[in-house]
């Protein structure tokens, strides 16, 4: 192992500093200057001392403004900036092509800060000797087995490729790729859309081939952009219920959530209507799914709505949540202020508190009361999915039922499940 510490420099280390002095190159009182430390470390900046004389520290002021007194004890040598380049030129010159000499090279370009002058010779110390541990390490490389490889060749050598600043896995990569392209093209068609829906209302020249162009979409990725028109309140029924039909073109099941949430919230029930029945194309049982989600919700015309839903698609896996949601329980506020000096109940759909106008409190805090409340829509959509059945509100009924006509095993009926 080489030592490169100021007591053991090996000799064409010494021999590069020696040339250095030999040049005339070496200063202290540069202008624009390169402190080198006896610590190795480096320190550039203008003196502020130029004729400063043996013993006195040197003053430096760096770029970045700061300015520093260098005892002299702890300059090795302080080399001229503006002579750097002819420095470097000489020594190349000088120094033979061997290891030891172009190591000695590359780590006094270290010194000097010159980046790319310090890989070229870093590179002639690995042409003469692949296995130079140190130059290798200099370089980023790291050893894998029997080979030195850099982070960069490592990660290539496992399949990994570079992908908007970042190595990611070919197969991963692909995916991307994709979705980008797949984002673009949906903002494309959310341009389009609007476009041709425009130039329709507008009625004019482009009106013909604007509704052509409509009729003509089949494309799966124009899906999002019909369903942000069918779920805005503010687009025009007619507008919404032709995208409606637009979306009908296309292969079922492309905007299952959006539509759901209109079937469930919308205040044009014409609109909602519509909405079920392109969902009732199918798959229906993410809409299922979420429909069944309701039934347990907070608020009471919700699961009601729900529940019409869950009649108009007509699947009877939500049989047996309907059945635990003929009677749900929900929290109303008391409210004082009623007609006649009597208290009523506030329904309180957040199920979360909060006083509301009129309510009565107790100190700081309202009061709540709970009520179980049947739900006509659940007891029709149960009705519905088996028609001939009907146990009205007797939850305990259905569920026997349940258990002898639907099922051959033994199941847990609790509610919630």
């Amino acid at each position: 192992m080489l030592c490169f510490a100021p007591h053991c420099r090996p000799s064409w280390q010494a021999a590069i500093v020696a040339a250095a002095l030999g040049w005339g190159l070496v200063a202290d009182a540069a202008q624009g200057a390169i402190y080198v430390l006896k610590s190795g470390g480096r320190v550039e900046g203008e003196s502020l001392n130029p004729q400063r004389t043996a013993g006195e520290p040197y003053l430096v002021q760096t770029p970045a403004g700061v300015k520093l007194a260098l005892p002299e004890g702890l300059v090795a040598r302080v080399v001229v900036r503006s002579d750097l380049s002819r420095q470097y030129e000489a020594l190349v010159q000088s120094t033979p092509q061997t290891v030891e000499g172009q190591w000695a090279l590359a780590e006094w370009c270290k010194e000097m800060g010159l980046v790319s002058e310090r890989k070229r010779h870093l590179h002639e110390v690995l042409a003469l000797d692949p296995d130079h541990a140190e130059a290798r390490k200099a370089l980023g490389y790291q050893r894998f087995g029997s080979r030195w490889l850099t982070q960069d060749e490592y990660l290539q050598s496992q399949g990994y490729v570079r992908y908007n600043g970042a190595w990611r896995l070919r197969q991963e990569v692909e995916i991307l790729t994709r979705q980008a392209q797949e984002e673009l093209a949906i903002k494309q068609w959310r341009k389009d859309i609007r476009r041709w829906l425009d130039q329709v209302a507008s009625g004019g020249r482009l009106a013909a081939s604007a509704a052509q162009s409509l009729e003509n979409i089949r494309d799966p990725l124009a899906a999002p952009a019909l369903a942000e028109l069918i779920a805005d309140p503010k687009q025009p029924r007619a507008i919404r219920l032709k995208c409606l039909e637009l979306l009908g073109k296309l292969p079922p099941g492309l905007a299952t959530v959006p539509l759901l949430r209109v079937a469930l919230e919308d205040s044009d029930a014409r609109v909602q209507d519509a909405c079920l029945e392109e969902l009732k194309r199918g798959p229906i049982d993410v809409a299922v799914a979420g429909l069944v989600m309701q039934l347990k919700s907070p608020d009471n015309a919700r699961v009601n709505r729900a529940a019409e839903c869950l009649a108009a698609l007509g699947d009877k896996s939500a049989t047996l949540p309907l059945i635990n949601a003929l009677v749900t329980e929900h929290r109303f506020q008391i409210n004082p202020n009623a007609g006649g000096g009597n208290m009523s109940l506030q329904f309180n759909s957040s199920g979360s508190g909060g006083t509301g106008p009129g309510g009565l409190t107790m100190g700081n805090k309202p009061i709540y009361v709970k009520k179980q409340l049947q739900n006509p829509s659940v007891l029709s959509a149960l009705t519905s999915l088996h028609p001939g059945t009907n146990f009205r509100y007797n939850v305990e009924a259905w569920r026997q039922w349940y258990i002898q006509s639907q099922t051959s095993v033994p199941v847990d009926l609790r509610r919630g499940d």
